[in-house]
């Protein structure tokens, strides 16, 4: 029997952030990595009470609002901590589509920002740093723009309405979402690459369905537990060897690679992984409120850039 109990405690609310640009603003081609960086500068600009120490030794480590969202320690008390030094991260940003990545003076770019658990509290820090970040400019020339308009997600078909600056945004419950019927068969479209590691290295091949879920499985109890007060499992193999009876008829996923340069890293990061549609068919039913969760909090590695996010098309 699958037990998704854990889908019930995740909570989560997602805002829109429309810039404009006052200068010329020349982004990369994947704006996730461009926006993550930029707001995670600008939010420890503004936070920081200890600028120039490791947030790793700063007393401050578990209650800055920088270091929740962007370390995400594990409290040394916590059981687990040898295994989970960090958590997710309860943040993910998503770029507005498009393939446009040099704006002129006026024009307008942005992203969505969805918080998960405890870390929709942060919201009213977090939007302070939106004007940070236009005054320390982003992209390779640091172009400055001002931030024009913030939205929140009212419903789940993507309407959004103005948030007032001491407004509060609606939240969501994953275990309220809706689901669609499936019969035996289901594609999964993604629109920015999915990223699954195995043994240590990104897995080349199509995801097998088993690998998916489970992936899945874990990276939403480790953000129930850690974020949003759920018991604690053994996510990591809740259903680690599951043959779910589900087989891939086809895939047209793409492999796509791409490279960050990291400041706190000083080194290039990958963020490879496929892009495209996948085709699965068995009984899928019971799977579903595990993989519509996971359309809205995506799925594999490297999430908070926006990587990982798919869409659900029925068979």
């Amino acid at each position: 029997m699958i037990d998704l109990a854990f889908l019930e405690s995740i909570t989560f609310a997602r805002v829109r952030v429309t810039f404009a640009a006052r200068d010329t603003v020349t982004l990369p081609r994947y704006k996730g990595s461009a926006y993550r960086g930029c707001l995670g500068d600008a939010l420890r600009r503004d936070v920081c009470t200890c600028p120039g120490s490791e947030c790793g030794a700063c007393r401050q480590r578990y209650r800055c609002v920088f270091s929740q969202l962007f370390n995400s320690y594990v409290p040394t008390g916590h059981p687990h901590v040898r295994k989970y030094p960090k958590s997710p991260h309860p943040y993910i940003v998503y770029p507005f589509p498009g393939s446009q990545t040099i704006f002129e003076p006026g024009e307008t770019f942005g992203f969505e920002l969805t918080l998960i658990g405890g870390a929709v509290n942060l919201l009213p820090r977090v939007t302070e740093s939106f004007r940070v970040m236009g005054e320390t400019g982003i992209g390779k020339k640091h172009g400055h723009f001002d931030a024009v308009a913030l939205e929140s997600l009212t419903d789940t078909g993507g309407a959004y309405q103005p948030l007032p600056v001491f407004g509060t945004p609606v939240v969501f419950s994953t275990n309220r979402l809706p689901v669609p019927e499936t019969t035996s068969g289901l594609t999964l479209q993604f629109e920015t690459p999915l990223r699954l590691m195995r043994d240590g290295h990104p897995d080349d091949t199509p995801p097998p369905f088993g690998l998916l879920v489970s992936r899945l499985a874990a990276r939403m109890g480790l953000l129930a537990h850690f974020h949003c007060g759920a018991p604690w499992q053994e996510f990591d193999h809740m259903f680690a060897g599951t043959n779910p009876g589900v087989d891939i008829v086809r895939s047209q996923l793409q492999r796509v690679d791409w490279q960050r340069y990291s400041g706190t890293q000083d080194s290039h990061m990958n963020f490879d992984g496929h892009i495209g549609e996948i085709t699965y068919k068995g009984d899928i039913a019971p799977w579903m409120p595990l993989l519509v969760a996971g359309s809205w909090l995506h799925a594999g590695s490297t999430t908070t850039f926006g990587l990982g996010k798919y869409v659900i098309k029925r068979k």
